[in-house]
């Protein structure tokens, strides 16, 4: 089903002329492979950051060490932060951003599962929400790219 939405995005952004950066951390390039493993989606896919710890998120995305101080790598500032860190590396239409524990420790009031994932199309809000998943290491990832591209497909036009 998501490998369809996915199909169904890359259409969408053709026919459109759209494209799509990806920001991912928890999900550790899972949800860019979502697209880039579908014939034809380097004329939408610009590219994907990988910033898995929080020096790539300040170095390449941007992110300013007093957010994730202040408000952590799990939140929605941070997931703010990069989502217009990839909009403005990749100058991309649309972004999309994922940040949580898929496992481990809890980590202050993030519990294991717990898994921001953020929208954004150019020049309009951002649109985050905060998921809850149970499952392996593997599951919660897989779960979050699943839930992201839902969140695209949701929020995009699809008139084209």
């Amino acid at each position: 089903m998501r490998e369809d939405l996915s199909k169904i995005v890359i259409e969408i952004f053709k026919k459109s002329n759209q494209t799509l950066s990806i920001a991912e951390s928890c999900t550790g390039g899972l949800l860019s492979y979502q697209f880039t493993k579908i014939s034809g989606a380097s004329n939408v896919f610009v590219g994907s950051v990988v910033s898995y710890q929080n020096l790539a998120k300040m170095k390449i995305l941007g992110v300013k060490k007093e957010l994730l101080d202040l408000y952590s790598p799990y939140s929605n500032e941070v997931i703010e932060a990069m989502l217009q860190g990839i909009m403005n590396l990749t100058d991309s239409t649309f972004g999309l951003a994922t940040s949580g524990l898929a496992s481990g420790s809890n980590f202050r009031d993030i519990k294991v599962g717990d898994v921001f994932i953020g929208f954004k199309e150019r020049n309009k809000d951002s649109i985050i929400i905060k998921k809850e998943f149970k499952g392996s290491r593997e599951e919660v990832q897989l779960s979050a790219s699943n839930v992201a591209i839902e969140l695209l497909y949701n929020n995009i036009d699809k008139k084209y």
